[in-house]
């Protein structure tokens, strides 16, 4: 009879729901993407880690007028076989096989990925009105990206207002990074995010771009005080004279924030408070590609600054900060230099001189290989870190001999099919070549030579859109 009562209310509210999305022009879409991935790091002491990964999502979009939408996003992440601890499944429940398991009805919601609401042409002004918790992509990721590599992405809770007319778009971004209010509102540790970004097509071949970036954070500031800090930027791509080409500036000033303390570089008044030191760093790049038959060549090279000597005696801090970028479609994809902080080069920025080809011999396959040389912004085969170095506690191991500006060399190869409308079969397989300067800087607490061997990582993925 139960049994009965539940078959019935479950035809009654898909019935409704098919009625309700006729009326209101609903559809629906979604995505699965299984991978395997063969991880073996750069250390020394660990072993080769292997284990699959899994995005599921289920898409909604609501026509509900002709000034409405609704777009609603459900997803669910997870390592296969982990229920819990660092690798948690989200939205399901997974049957261990150990001595200890038993049977259990622990489930954890699928969370909302998106959910947002668009009005178009509010109140007859032509802005269009993003409201809610989306991706925010600007300008091929490079400050603000939706990390799409990584199963779980990443999305902003922010409202965006757009006006595009003609060949000019202008949008402004609010983005709410952090909510640290407690219930008695006597706990200001919130992060927020403006932004204002213009584009320009129709110049040179392609769009001219700029943005400004102000964000306000004291969200790790012990004693409570403002971390004001700007970006401030322009990028021209485009295509002229049978070549496609990307050049990019962005420039940083401000308040440095907590990082500067807690390098332990001793930065000329560095305390906890986020406005003790001031930033000054910026990053610069360009990239040339030409396309040749069935294939493309490109080249690229990209420049985040880093911090030297006369930072910490000015009391600056000019490690540049990638923001909210996809840094893994950036800096090889084996992401070791994913830190928006600049951590994963302790600070001394970063340099990347890449090679890129890919070649399609046949409909549905396209082959991929990408070279990748990593420096140090920051010389340190000279007297520019002298100062910082010998201020470290642990100096001895730091220098362990002499560093270069040599941070290693990737390999990237990538076999993509397109095995039909709907599914994708690729196949990667990355190779590290370490130095000593990289074991120095990313070995165990960030500062030792336990990161001396290469690293391989290898992966097979399928990804079905429906």
């Amino acid at each position: 009879m139960k049994r009965n009562i539940f078959l019935a209310i479950a035809v009654t509210a898909l019935m409704v729901a098919s009625t309700i999305a006729q009326a209101a022009d609903v559809s629906f879409s979604g995505q699965i993407r299984p991978r395997f991935n063969l991880d073996q790091d750069a250390k020394d002491n660990t072993s080769t880690a292997t284990f699959f990964d899994t995005r599921v999502r289920l898409n909604a979009k609501a026509n509900v007028n002709a000034n409405t939408e609704v777009f609603l996003q459900l997803q669910s992440v997870g390592v296969w076989g982990a229920d819990g601890g660092g690798r948690t499944h989200n939205g399901t429940r997974v049957g261990g096989g150990g001595g200890g398991e038993q049977a259990n009805d622990n489930l954890s919601d699928v969370g909302f990925h998106q959910a947002y609401l668009t009005l178009k042409n509010f109140a007859g002004t032509g802005i269009d009105v993003k409201s809610g918790r989306q991706e925010i992509v600007i300008d091929g990721h490079r400050l603000f990206g939706h990390t799409g590599w990584t199963q779980g992405a990443e999305t902003k809770d922010a409202i965006r207002l757009t006006h595009a007319g003609g060949n000019h778009t202008i949008n402004y971004s609010f983005i709410a990074a952090n909510n640290g209010d407690n219930v008695a509102h006597t706990n200001d540790s919130n992060a927020e995010v403006h932004v204002l970004y213009a584009k320009t097509q129709g110049v040179l071949g392609g769009a001219l771009s700029g943005i400004v970036t102000y964000t306000r954070d004291d969200s790790g500031i012990v004693t409570p005080d403002m971390n004001n800090w700007f970006t401030l930027g322009a990028r021209q791509a485009g295509k002229l004279a049978g070549l496609d080409y990307r050049v990019e500036y962005y420039h940083q000033l401000g308040d440095a924030g907590t990082v500067a303390n807690a390098s332990g570089y001793g930065i000329t008044g560095a305390t906890t408070q986020g406005d003790s030191v001031d930033r000054d760093a910026n990053m610069f790049g360009i990239r040339v590609g030409k396309k040749l038959g069935k294939g493309a060549i490109t080249l690229w090279y990209d420049r985040l600054s880093g911090v030297d000597d006369d930072d910490q005696t000015g009391g600056d801090w000019g490690q540049f900060d990638t923001m909210f970028d996809t840094g893994h479609k950036f800096y090889g994809f084996q992401d070791f230099y994913l830190s928006r902080t600049g951590a994963g080069t302790r600070f001394f920025g970063l340099q990347d001189i890449a090679l890129k080809t890919k070649i399609s011999p046949r409909a549905g396959w396209t082959l991929k290989a990408d070279l990748h040389h990593f420096r140090t912004a920051t010389d340190l085969t000279g007297a520019d870190v002298d100062a910082i170095l010998a201020n470290l506690t642990d100096a001895a191991n730091v220098i362990n001999g002499a560093m270069d500006n040599d941070l290693g060399t990737e390999v990237d190869l990538t076999v993509v099919h397109k095995y039909d409308a709907n599914t994708k079969i690729v196949v990667g397989y990355s190779h590290y070549f370490t130095t000593h300067t990289f074991g120095q800087l990313n070995g165990a607490g960030g500062r030792s030579s336990s990161s001396n061997d290469d690293s391989d990582w290898a992966y097979v993925m399928v990804d079905t859109k429906f």
